[in-house]
């Protein structure tokens, strides 16, 4: 049967096990990111980054079939796309703190880090955001929000000390020093 925009309640049912999977494998990549941090690699971070990317966009597209359809019809899978979020949101908070936290403060970070952590902080706050809308009133646990706030402040404290990535544009170098020593253009005597 085909509902709303001509979006099935199988093809809804999919998506939702197409992100319990894809958040199965998220809580594996988190894990090896976690190991590899200890060793100062950083590509399994950006193993879970991409993964979580990929669980957001079926997110994003799991609620976009969700809407406009007679809520009566998919209540009970719409009750599991709000469990899962929550579960996800959870987890992923929990992961990224525990993650930033392993970090040591003395730990050498790589050229560009600036530039990997700074999409981190942003998705944070995204989250901080999105968790405070009225939907979520009283449906998130206060350890969540904890977790988001402690991450934050651990990314923030991690981009100050890291370098980003040289500047090779076209774009214009800086002003040269307008004023010139005296004796450049004079023969040096003995």
């Amino acid at each position: 049967m085909v509902w709303g925009k001509g979006y099935s309640r199988e093809e809804v049912r999919e998506l939702l096990t197409a992100i319990e999977r894809q958040a199965i494998d998220a809580a594996r990549l988190a894990e090896r990111a976690q190991r590899d941090i200890g060793d100062d690699r950083f590509a399994s971070f950006l193993d879970f980054r991409r993964k979580v990317e990929e669980i957001r966009a079926l997110f994003a597209l799991t609620e976009e079939r969700l809407q406009g359809v007679d809520h009566g019809k998919l209540s009970d899978l719409r009750t599991e796309f709000d469990r899962m979020d929550m579960l996800l949101t959870g987890m992923l908070a929990r992961v990224t703190r525990s993650y930033f936290a392993t970090m040591r403060d003395d730990q050498v970070l790589p050229i560009g880090a600036r530039e990997l952590f700074e999409p981190e902080l942003r998705a944070i706050e995204q989250t901080r955001q999105r968790l405070s809308h009225p939907r979520y009133e009283g449906r998130i646990a206060p350890e969540v929000l904890e977790d988001l706030t402690v991450t934050a402040d651990l990314i923030r404290k991690t981009i100050v000390r890291a370098p980003s990535l040289p500047d090779f544009s076209d774009s214009p170098s800086a002003p040269r020093p307008v004023k010139r020593l005296r004796t450049l253009g004079r023969p040096i005597r003995n």
